[in-house]
């Protein structure tokens, strides 16, 4: 396996601190982006509502659990919108006009005796509270916890990953988070664990980090501790994880952890974070972390931010503009999307935004596969890039062996940062590992 060292870099340092986020005047809260669910609202215009109510919920399939939309803040449902979201799209939503006392901002949460708690009352917990795994935060990956959990049919080799970095090196979202809360990750790690019933805890540390996890407290499930160097790109994608606990598991005393698979839950900091404020302190999902930073800005800023809260606040907070922005990127500047409006809001799953001018941007028109071989040289798991794409759109085909290769890519898309003729190589090969009649 190959990598890219310094491929990104955003800010120098990383942030001693974070900011909490001006209060959104009106919070606007959409319904639909958590694996494309159809959502029915429980509320009606007019109604009085406090910081944590469920004011939607999924529409039940089969025997999943629900998922649950929660009030960011107290206040007064004014009506139902429509609103940008982060992923370049328009939704419906609910307008709350914010109003009233908070039930949890800035109140002292007591923890709560939860080892007592089984196993249905803790997935419960995550069910009611919102907790969502954000591990992969793009749209169609970003899932409830207890789902992912409920769905989750291993027997054998059941164990929890928890990445405490960030895969998109040009954001430092949980990074930060890992650095600050390490307490209560931790806890959210044994108690997602137990609500799982995994076969041991894997932790992956960035090199040099001064995280220290005492395995002492994690009575009855074995821990395994690794190092990525997060110097390296890729390093936190599922594939890569997956090929450092097996290395290192052949190496040790650790061997029951080679069984490590791609059907293990995978989680991040801020997803632990949530699963501990949810379990131990009864704390719903009404805020998260999100980096913001670009050269467009007079200051970069790691806000904790109510959901519901615009760009644009954001960005007032940042110190407003030095140089016009041409493109506003969410979630890095190598996996991210484009958001279409500074108006757009934030969601579960935005963990950054950048703001780029137009002299940082490259020519994005499509042009024919030059058959450079820049792909192929870059790839970190030496596939073949340019062939799957060619493949995929009805070239010469290339022979099913060929293709299942795609079953090996991490989804890093260097291959589409190298590609002079812009060709979405990245996005072909996941629609490659989805396709049940390329693969098999």
């Amino acid at each position: 396996m190959k990598a890219v060292n310094n491929f990104v870099n955003s800010e120098k340092k990383l942030f001693t601190d974070s900011v909490r986020s001006f209060l959104p005047s009106y919070a606007v809260i959409p319904f639909n982006l958590t694996k494309k669910k159809d959502f029915k609202c429980i509320v009606q215009e007019n109604d009085v509502v406090k910081e944590g109510q469920v004011i939607a919920l999924s529409v039940k399939e089969e025997n999943e659990k629900r998922l649950y939309i929660h009030a960011p803040v107290p206040g007064r449902v004014i009506g139902f919108v429509h609103c940008y979201l982060p992923n370049g799209g328009v939704g419906i939503a609910v307008k709350i006009k914010m109003e009233g006392s908070f039930s949890y901002l800035g109140k002292v949460l007591p923890e709560t005796d939860w080892q007592w708690f089984s196993k249905e009352n803790l997935l419960d917990i995550f069910t009611a509270k919102g907790v969502t795994n954000t591990f992969d935060c793009s749209e169609d990956k970003t899932d409830a916890l207890a789902r992912q959990i409920e769905n989750c049919k291993l027997v054998k080799n059941r164990f929890l990953v928890v990445r405490l970095f960030d895969e998109d090196p040009s954001r430092m979202t949980d990074t930060f988070v890992a650095e600050h809360y390490t307490y209560q990750i931790l806890k959210g790690a044994y108690i997602t664990a137990r609500a799982m019933e995994a076969q041991g805890i894997v932790f992956i540390l960035p090199k040099k980090s001064n995280i220290k996890i005492n395995e002492t407290e994690f009575v009855g499930i074995p821990i395994f501790i690794l190092e990525a160097d997060t110097q390296k790109y890729p390093a936190g994608f599922k594939q890569n994880l997956i090929g450092l606990v097996k290395k290192n598991a052949k190496l040790s005393s650790f061997s029951t952890f080679s069984g490590i698979n791609k059907n293990c839950i995978f989680v991040d900091s801020e997803t632990m974070l949530s699963a501990y404020e949810a379990v131990a302190l009864g704390k719903p999902a009404v805020e998260t972390f999100v980096h913001v930073t670009g050269e467009c800005l007079n200051a970069a800023a790691l806000f904790k931010v109510r959901l519901g809260t615009n760009i644009t606040s954001l960005i007032k907070q940042c110190g407003g503009f030095k140089i016009k922005p041409a493109k506003v990127i969410i979630n890095g500047l190598i996996q991210g999307t484009a958001a279409n409006n500074l108006d757009a809001v934030i969601t579960k799953n935005v963990k950054s935004v950048t703001l780029l001018p137009e002299r940082s941007l490259c020519i994005q028109t499509f042009s024919p596969c030059i058959r450079c071989g820049n792909c192929r040289a870059i790839c970190p798991e030496e596939i073949f890039p340019d062939l799957m794409f060619r493949h995929r759109l009805g070239g010469k085909p290339v022979g099913k062996d060929l293709v299942k290769t795609a079953e090996l890519c991490s989804s890093c898309s260097l291959c589409n940062s190298v590609c002079p003729s812009r060709l979405p190589l990245s996005q072909t090969i996941e629609l490659l590992r989805k396709s049940k009649d390329d693969i098999e």
